[in-house]
This record gives C-alpha cells, structure tokens and sequence, in this order.
C-alpha cells in the first residue's frame, strides 16, 4: 500500500476535492476536503494502513457511517456522506464524510493545563447529553476520551463512531482493532461484555477525571500497564473539589457497569452542581433606561433656567431705595436707572410652563436581544422547579448555535424549538406557565429574524 496516498488535490468519489490532511492516527487519516457538488467544507475520514484483505476492518468505516446516521444532536458531530474511492493499488478504499468543525480538541486543551470544576462539569454536560442521545437510540460509543471531544465555537461535539456498537452487540473482536485506547477502556470490555451504556459512561468519569487533573485515573500506555495500573485503586480527586463532583466522579468510574450512573442521570447532577449565571440586562432595556436619564437631565435644565429668569424679573421689578436727587455713580457705559413712579410691589413673574418631554419609541428588537430572553426564560424555569434541569439545557444546547445562524435560518430553528417546547410540555418537563412564556419568547424572536431578513 502506497504511505502517501491521496495527495492534497485528489478527487474523491468525482465529487470530494482533498484540501490538506488534518490528522493522521493508527487507523484512519483525516481530510480537510471541498465537497464540490454542495459547494462546502468538510472532514473526510479515510482508513489507513489497513491490510486490504481485512474485510472486516474496512467494514468498520461503513459500520461508523451507519451509527453515526442514526443520531441527531447537537453535541455529536454530523455524518454527511459514506463513500469509496479506488486506491492505486487496485481496491476500494471507504471513507466517511463528516461536518468540518472549527475549535480544539479537548486533548489539545488539556495539554495546556487542567480545567476548573465548573468547566469541566459544563463540558461533561454536553458529552453526557450527547451520549443519553446516543444511547435512546441503541448506540454506544466506546471511546469517549479528549481525542473524541471537539471545543468548538458553537459548542462541544462528540466525534469517531469509529468502534461504536449496537446495545448488546457481543464484543468478539480478537484482534484488539476495536478495542481503544487503553487508559480510557472500562474493565468489562477487557471482559469481552457485550457493549452497553455504562460503558461509556465509565469513559465519560475518566473525561471528568482528567479534564480536572491534568491525568486520566490510570495514566497508561499499553494494556500490559493497564492490568498492573489496576492492582491498585486510582488517587482520590483533590480535596478542594465540591465532594459531589468527586462522588458523582467516582459512581461513574465503578468496576461494576450495573452501578453505574446514566448518563442522563451524570447530565442532572452536574447541571444541578452548577447554577447559571444571572443574564445580563437585555439592550433594549439599558438603552431606555439611559433616553429616560437624559429627558429628566433636560427637564431639570429646563426648571433651573426657569427659576434664574424668575430670579432676574424680580431683581429688575423691585423698588430703588436710593435719593432721586442724587443718583448713584454708574460704571461707564451704563445709563443709571430712574427711581419707579410708583412704590406699588411688583407683579408676579408669569410662570413658564414646563414643556413635556416627547416618548422615546422603543428601538425594535434585535436577533441578538431575543436569543438572549429566551435563554434567560429557560435559565429562570430551570432555577423555579418550572423545567426539568435536563430538558432546561437541552433547549439550551439547541440555542447556542441561533447566534451564528444567518437570520434567514432562525425561523425554521424557532420552529422546531416550539415543537420540541410543545413536546416536553405533554410529557411533563416543563410547566404550562413557563411553556406559554417560551412561546412568547421565541415568536419574538421569530420576529426579530423576520425584520433582520426584510
């Protein structure tokens, strides 16, 4: 097999231009690629260093492909497209395409330094809701670990179904192909347990473990360290940890799958361990506030040149005091002023109305502006008891990428928050009263992208 195969500029299925080679692992080489019909970015996955007799391996990309499919969430990465090209050597070579994602790797960042708790425990969120998707749809993934986790600007992914299985699918594989990496591999594969949720589950406490130390809880290389590393139980997590993250942490990371958390359950407990943050003050309301300042600033202008003018008539009206006969010296240039006819007091200064300033009409509602209160609405539920937490940050999840969304899109996402809001409600995660004030929210929002594309 030639090692430098496909060059950048190739053509893949008559359809997918190679741009630059992203990654290149043991199994697979990954592509930056054009995909010139639909006129897109995207990542194509492509075998590598496989012996091409190996049926069965060169299965994997079209079994990755097909679980991939199954899935639609917003924390595991799309599956696009699952293809073949022909290799010089004469045989087919299957490849999958895949949504180009911008951002890191978690193991990229964590080369950096550890993370907070609290990032850790939002970056556990989103793979945990990742996984409760995958799993409802019978799909375990098997190797969770940074690697697999994309930080990108829209929010974290999950990637590289690439040795994924069906719930109960026996684990035979007796090449280790399948198998992972080893410091991220729950015990009872070792076991060649047919593969279920807890799986990943284990691995997805091994992501918390090391997303807040720096190490994964058995820091090994091979398998024959790993079955030493075992002899003895993992460090405890740093004291300073709030003791229901180290607990939670721990309950994933059982040797028994049966006493395991799901996944949605470590999704409920982390969100509960970290509370959002109040929203900020939406614009239109600052920008209010700050034309409401200003009219009383001119009122009050107003009253005072009032006052001084007041001031002024009574200080020219009032009677002079000094002899007629002899007036009093005048600085040069001024004419003296004549003493009154008439000791009479004078006539009250006619009072000036004071003009009422005109309303300020409120500016219309930004796209922005209307994100915002919908996220805020969820966040209030969610802290009220009125949202299920996990159904709470899954709507949230579902907002993060209206930001980037071209205005024109909105809409059609609005829609289906509504239904997905709709659908909660009938089963009982969200109040009726906070489902109605969603509602509201999102055709302002609906609105708002109406006004942005006109």
């Amino acid at each position: 097999m030639s090692d430098d195969w496909p060059p950048a500029g190739t053509l893949m299925a008559s359809r997918y231009r190679l741009v630059s080679r992203l990654e290149t692992g043991g199994m697979a080489q990954i592509w930056h690629a054009d995909d010139e019909l639909l006129d897109r970015p995207v990542a194509l996955k492509l075998p590598s260093g496989l012996d091409p007799a190996r049926a069965d391996v060169l299965h994997l990309a079209w079994k990755e492909a097909r679980m991939a499919a199954r899935l639609s969430h917003p924390n595991i990465a799309a599956v696009h497209d699952y293809n073949a090209a022909m290799r010089p050597e004469g045989f087919m070579a299957p490849f999958v395409v895949m949504e180009l994602l911008a951002g890191e790797s978690l193991a990229a960042r964590l080369d950096r330094s550890p993370l907070s708790w609290q990032e850790s425990a939002g970056i556990g969120i989103a793979v945990a809701d990742a996984l409760t998707a995958a799993h409802a749809n019978g799909v375990v993934h098997r190797d969770i670990k940074p690697g697999n986790v994309m930080l990108t600007p829209t929010g974290v992914k999950i990637l590289d179904f690439g040795i994924s299985a069906a719930t109960g699918e026996p684990d035979d594989d007796e090449t280790g192909v399948t198998f992972g990496t080893p410091a991220y591999v729950a015990p009872e594969r070792l076991d060649g347990k047919p593969a279920e949720p807890a799986t990943d589950v284990y691995g997805l406490g091994v992501l918390l473990y090391e997303m807040v130390t720096g190490d994964p809880p058995y820091p090994v290389d091979t398998w024959e360290e790993l079955d030493a590393a075992r002899t003895a139980p993992p460090r405890s997590l740093p004291a300073e940890l709030p003791v229901a993250f180290r607990e939670l942490v721990e309950l994933c990371l059982r040797e028994e799958p049966d006493r395991r958390p799901t996944a949605a359950h470590v999704s409920r407990e982390l969100a509960a361990l970290t509370p959002p943050a109040a929203p900020p003050a939406p614009r239109k309301k600052r920008r209010v506030a700050l034309f409401s300042g200003l009219a009383a600033l001119v009122v009050s202008l107003i009253a005072l040149f009032a006052a001084l003018g007041s001031s002024r008539q009574s200080i020219d009206a009032a009677p002079s005091t000094a002899p007629s006969a002899a007036p009093s010296a005048a600085p040069s240039g001024v004419t003296p002023r004549s003493a009154p006819a008439s000791t009479r007091p004078a006539a009250p200064p006619t009072a000036r109305a004071t003009p009422t300033p005109t309303p300020t009409a409120a500016a219309p509602l930004r796209v922005d502006d209307a994100i915002d209160r919908v996220r805020a609405t969820v966040r209030t539920g969610r802290e009220s008891g009125q949202i299920r937490p996990d159904v709470a940050q899954d709507l949230l999840n579902l907002l993060q990428p209206l930001g980037r969304a071209e205005a024109a899109d909105v809409s059609v996402r609005v829609e289906e928050l509504q239904r997905k809001v709709q659908e909660r409600t009938d089963e009982g995660s969200v109040d009726e009263a906070r489902a109605d004030l969603l509602s509201a929210r999102l055709a302002d929002l609906s609105r708002a992208a109406e006004r942005a594309t006109g």
